[in-house]
């Protein structure tokens, strides 16, 4: 299946299968990693499929999430937590991976590591997963981002850009008493330093 047939295929997903705004923000993510990409000389419809699947599982319950990311844990080698609060929350990004692999015949790994760490990251994730990670936290209908810091923000490299965006959602996450996943903050203070040597 080519991208622009899975793209079509997840755009009837997302109305399908998830609450309006959640659908309204995925493609808001896809749009805005589209053009990340394209500006840093990716793919931009990786981004684009990225970004519409990256919340595809975020409504199914928690056994559901578990079984699909079972089968990306199974294609990629990489396993993740999934139990308590932080596993909970993170889970359908796996999960959604999984579901792109398996239902959807999708076997990009740039495309399934995107979708699968846009919650945490990762020390080693590749530009177009940093990508995502960044579009999901600074999609225009994120009212708690203040638009000159996401204005800044999209001039960055894919590195820098995650760096930024990592350190100013553990520190939001923290403003409002909300916990932060061991994974993000073991990437926190690097993300930190890196930011301010620009």
């Amino acid at each position: 299946m080519d991208l622009d047939e899975l793209e079509a295929k997840l755009e009837a997903a997302l109305d399908r299968t998830m609450m309006r705004a959640r659908a309204r923000h995925s493609r808001a993510v896809a749009a805005l990693s589209a053009e990340l990409c394209e500006r840093n000389g990716l793919s931009s419809a990786k981004g684009r499929v990225a970004g519409l699947a990256h919340d595809l599982c975020k409504e199914l319950d928690l056994r559901n999430q578990s079984s699909l990311a079972s089968i990306y844990a199974s294609i990629s080698g990489r396993s993740f937590v999934s139990d308590g609060v932080i596993g909970e929350a993170a889970l359908h990004g796996p999960a959604a991976a999984g579901l792109l692999a398996g239902t959807f015949g999708c076997a990009d790994e740039e495309i399934l590591e995107a979708i699968a760490l846009h919650t945490l990251g990762s020390r080693d994730m590749g530009d177009l997963a940093r990508i995502t990670y960044a579009a999901d936290k600074l999609e225009p209908g994120r009212k708690h981002v203040d638009p000159e810091f996401r204005a800044r923000c999209l001039l960055l490299p894919p590195a820098e850009l995650f760096g930024a965006v990592l350190a100013s959602t553990v520190e939001w996450l923290r403003s409002v008493g909300l916990p932060v996943a061991e994974e993000s903050l073991a990437l926190y203070d690097p993300a930190v330093s890196r930011e301010t040597e620009t």
